[in-house]
């Protein structure tokens, strides 16, 4: 930072950092799309599972439901000259049958996901959504009262949750300082955007080009920088 020739500039997103971003927007939807295990009906479908795989599904399924006795589905199955395992059997059963609702759910939460991510907000908007969501809950949770339950175990039950939401409030809050460049000056906070800042120090380059002006301009600078990767 002391070379002579220094000067500062803001950082710029190039074209190939803007389709990469793109392209992991893409990325991230299609990594959420994999989680759910729906057919095209939007019946639940476990690849590895040999009951799901099974022409006579729906005929196995309907069996089991009528008496839920696994051992006959799989005499069932040999009949037709499938011959899969009592545990498989049982394993989907138990716990397949059921998770087609689970599964629209999570679609359906996918998509609502993909939906806000399309939003485009930068880092300190996001920041400030999620500071706006935390105080919605700390609102709603100290409101909420249950007749059910002694004052004490209620006020107890309060507590905790606002506690852990403070806690990721601090931490949120921590972040959006960063952001925006806040810095303590004599008990009071003073906000200076990346950018405006850049701008201040190659104004004043540009127009002190003796060597001692540069010089202690960039040291400046450099004390700044040191400041700031204490925070």
């Amino acid at each position: 930072m002391n070379e002579t020739n220094t000067e500062i500039t803001a950082p710029k997103t190039s074209l190939s950092q803007l389709s990469k971003i793109k392209d992991s927007t893409a990325e991230l939807q299609k990594f959420l799309l994999l989680q759910v295990n729906l057919n095209d009906d939007g019946v639940y479908f476990e690849p590895d599972c040999a009951v799901c795989s099974s022409c006579h599904r729906k005929q196995l399924e309907e069996q089991w439901l009528s008496n839920r006795d696994a051992k006959q589905v799989v005499d069932a199955l040999k009949a037709k000259g499938e011959p899969i395992p009592l545990t498989v059997v049982k394993n989907h059963m138990e716990f397949h049958i059921d998770q087609s609702y689970i599964e629209l759910r999570k679609r359906e939460y996918i998509k609502r996901i993909i939906t806000l991510s399309d939003v485009n907000l930068d880092t300190l908007g996001r920041v400030e959504l999620a500071l706006s969501a935390i105080m919605e809950r700390m609102v709603a949770i100290n409101a909420a009262e249950d007749t059910d339950a002694s004052t004490v175990d209620i006020n107890k039950v309060k507590a905790d949750s606002t506690c852990k939401l403070v806690g990721s409030m601090s931490s949120l809050l921590q972040l959006r300082a960063s952001l925006l460049g806040e810095m303590k000056v004599s008990g009071e906070v003073l906000a200076i955007k990346q950018d405006d800042f850049s701008e201040i120090f190659n104004d004043i380059l540009s127009k002190h080009t003796s060597t001692d002006a540069r010089v202690a301009i960039n040291e400046l600078l450099d004390r700044f920088l040191a400041v700031s990767k204490k925070q």
